[in-house]
């Protein structure tokens, strides 16, 4: 790593560290979510093409604990569907839809890095920090949520932390449409998720892969069992199991 992008990595850090500190009523709420749900099981909502409407609405209906982010924002109006938990942490995300993200009912989760500039009513934020070389998982989610470059990561890290010990993602594709140096509206199961007049962050896969391979490492031998129950999609960290077969 260069010099320059170590003083920028540890400039970052220091932000989000002040911040969270100040963050009274979040670290209080974050610490209450500790073993929350212990024992359940919860279901890890991305954004990808593999996700399915019928299947959004089958976890709202069977009352399943589920985590959802970013995009996905845009189809609540019209998705027979409302995730127990919302995050957001792409500044681009919270940017392009920080009105309706004030308007949503039920728990939001956003990084504390955006507390200042992009105040939101009622949300509860979390410290990010990031740490490579191996990355960070986070066992204490009051102190610190480590960065994986995506949002999943900080999800997973959350359903840990709640007790959660079974954990399913959906829509995690991690495959990306890139044209002209952007993510084009094929990345998302819905084009109403994405609007190309507006500035988005390149995904960064590669960081990704080895965040999900610390979960994995990390959550096994902690008795947490992470599944892909995606439908499609190129992410094979995790055993894949057959979404329909979780209801039978």
């Amino acid at each position: 790593m260069k010099i320059t992008e170590k003083i920028w990595l540890k400039t970052w850090n220091a932000m989000n560290y002040i911040y969270g500190l100040f963050m009274f009523d979040s670290r209080k709420r974050l610490s209450s979510l500790k073993n929350i749900h212990a024992g359940k099981r919860c279901f890890i909502i991305g954004n990808g093409p593999s996700l399915r409407k019928e299947d959004l609405q089958k976890l709202y209906q069977r009352g399943e604990y589920t985590f959802a982010c970013n995009s996905l924002i845009n189809l609540f109006d019209e998705l027979p569907f409302y995730p127990t938990y919302y995050f957001v942490q792409d500044n681009k995300v919270l940017l392009n839809n920080k009105e309706k993200i004030s308007r949503l009912k039920g728990e939001i989760f956003v990084k504390s890095h955006y507390a200042k500039r992009y105040r939101v009513p009622g949300a509860t934020y979390y410290n990010m920090l990031f740490k490579q070389n191996p990355i960070g998982f986070s066992h204490n989610i009051q102190n610190v949520v480590y960065s994986g470059q995506t949002v999943a990561y900080s999800m997973i890290q959350f359903a840990a932390y709640m007790g959660f010990t079974e954990i399913y993602l959906m829509g995690i594709d991690c495959s990306y449409s890139i044209n002209n140096n952007a993510v084009s509206g094929d990345s998302y199961f819905d084009k109403k998720m994405f609007d190309p007049k507006k500035p988005h962050n390149l995904p960064e896969v590669d960081t990704m892969l080895l965040s999900f391979e610390q979960a994995r490492k990390t959550c096994e031998p902690m008795g947490i069992r992470i599944c892909n129950a995606a439908r499609g999609g190129k992410l094979e960290i995790f055993p894949r199991v057959d979404f329909d077969t979780l209801f039978e």
